[in-house]
């Protein structure tokens, strides 16, 4: 029991650093991307969307790998075991070691392929476009070698300094945004450069600080473990499997859209990621914080926390993201140009379609970090991976038939969503999740309050004129709309309890510091 308090401590100290981090680099980045939208403009804009896209085809190396790590480190972690830390760093080190320089070789040759005889580039912003692709790729090495150390930090539940690195890093980006502004060459070019200068600058950081806190993130060629080389790559491998579908889903769409609607089109789409991606970084901080506990739970063989954490995660994610969706979407054309000024055409259209291909990524992540402590992961990945896969070849049979770019949107959503059928079977079969119970108080319930929390800010929207004044009435009454709803009629009596009492240890705190 004391353990447990203990753990939920953590978890909450843990999940108000990173909450701290989100909202200034939430904040910071959105103004970041108003500011490089301007100093970039549309094409340009969109030209780094496309080359960035290329790269992100390689970047699910860097998240499987690092739920890899962070896993194996956490079950060494809970049995003590320093030498096993030790060597479950060093070997990933050498792996990533060897992934960097396949990336390198796939996207020397496919990336520059697909740039040079695909992609819809204006001739004159070609060799721009071509030192973007090295210097994206320089910062994807980077950010690939960093993974252990990443992966690491996490598995200590040091999410302190997760925090504060990520607020630096937004902030160097905005500055470099402010720099190109004041430079008279190829702005484009310059935003490779300086972007892949701050990639290094916290890789370097990120090495300093895990040698000089964590033992075991000190490397050695002579702890390489075989075995343990094959466990973390089978482990890795199927995990991989799913994450390459997802960046072939949303990157490869991302290149058709190109192919078929030109930059414009791709500039549009990334306004909208940019605002879906700060949202789900406000609600994955949550996540982060909860995902060493899952992993723990299991390893210990304490089911019941398991289940705890399994259907209040999946609640919390749930609600937490629609307090960012409902106001969002009600408000799209006014946020866009109250944010960007100027946005691209159809970008609110855009982002009302992103925000729920932003739930359904998101809303199943306690169940799937619970597959992934199980270590059993190829079939449920196989099966999500096939199916999943459809994405791509529906969007471009859609736009072969006219249809227009935001109707990837909706296929991404239908089968991403679909897809959690496939989890919830595996979790039965692994570990006898009660779905039932799981869809009658999570699923259900949420369903029922992201119903009738989307109700009322529609009314306003539907019987107020298009104002400043409107949005800020609007996504005021959103947010404790949906909070009332959330409390009322999501949470049952245990928990509404639960929450009086951390609101009431919250308000005792500050009466006495007065």
């Amino acid at each position: 029991m004391a353990d447990s308090i203990s753990d939920n401590k953590r978890i909450a100290k843990n999940t108000l650093a990173l909450y701290f981090r989100t909202f200034i680099t939430m904040i910071v980045g959105l103004y970041t991307s108003r500011i490089m939208l301007q100093a970039l403009g549309i094409d340009d804009y969109g030209i780094n969307n496309v080359v960035g896209g290329i790269v992100a085809m390689s970047s699910f190396l860097t998240g499987a790998v690092s739920s890899a790590i962070a896993r194996f480190i956490t079950y060494a972690l809970g049995d003590g075991d320093k030498h096993r830390m030790k060597v479950v760093f060093s070997t990933s080190v050498n792996v990533m070691i060897v992934m960097s320089i396949v990336a390198v070789i796939a996207l020397e040759i496919l990336g520059v392929w697909f740039l040079n005889s695909q992609a819809d580039i204006p001739d004159s912003r070609m060799i721009a476009a071509n030192w973007v692709l090295q210097f994206s790729i320089i910062t994807l090495v980077l950010n690939l070698i960093s993974t252990p150390y990443n992966a690491t930090i996490v598995a200590h539940e040091h999410m302190s300094i997760y925090a504060y690195v990520s607020i630096v890093e937004v902030v160097l980006k905005l500055g470099v945004c402010f720099a190109i502004m004041a430079f008279g060459g190829d702005r484009l070019i310059l935003f490779a450069i300086l972007t892949a200068a701050i990639a290094l600058g916290i890789r370097l950081f990120y090495s300093w600080y895990c040698q000089l806190n964590f033992e075991e993130a000190r490397y050695s060629h002579e702890l390489f473990d075989k075995s343990f080389l094959k466990e973390m790559t089978q482990f890795t491998g199927w995990y991989m499997v799913g994450n390459a579908v997802w960046v072939f889903n949303t990157q490869g769409v991302n290149m058709l859209i190109n192919v078929f609607f030109g930059v414009v089109l791709n500039a549009t789409r990334g306004v909208a990621v940019t605002v879906t991606g700060a949202i789900n970084t406000f609600v994955n901080n949550f996540t982060v914080a909860f995902v060493p506990q899952i992993t723990k739970s299991y390893a210990s063989g304490d089911k019941d926390r398991l289940l705890f954490l399994m259907f209040q995660g999946t609640k919390i994610t749930w609600y937490l993201l629609f307090i960012m969706i409902i106001p969002v979407f009600w408000e799209a054309e006014t946020l866009l140009k109250l944010w960007l000024g100027n946005p691209p055409e159809y970008s609110d259209l855009f982002l009302r379609f992103a925000l729920f291909e932003s739930w359904s990524m998101v809303v199943s992540f306690a169940l799937h970090n619970t597959i992934l402590a199980t270590g059993k992961l190829k079939r449920v990945q196989l099966q999500i991976a096939l199916y999943t896969a459809l994405i791509f070849p529906i969007t471009w049979l859609c736009f072969l038939a006219g249809a227009p770019a935001w109707s990837s949107c909706i296929v991404f959503v239908l089968l991403n969503t679909t897809s959690k059928a496939f989890t919830l079977y595996e979790l039965k079969r692994l570990i006898d999740f009660p779905v039932k119970s799981f869809m009658r108080q999570c699923v259900l319930r949420c369903t029922a309050v992201t119903a009738l929390a989307f109700a009322l800010p529609g009314v306003l929207v539907y019987l107020m004129p298009q104002t400043t004044i409107r949005f800020f009435i609007v996504v005021s009454v959103s947010i404790l709309w949906t909070l009332i709803c959330a409390y009322r009629l999501g949470l049952n009596s245990s928990e509404r309890l639960a929450v009086r009492s951390i609101i009431n240890k919250a308000l005792n705190r500050f009466v006495n510091k007065k």
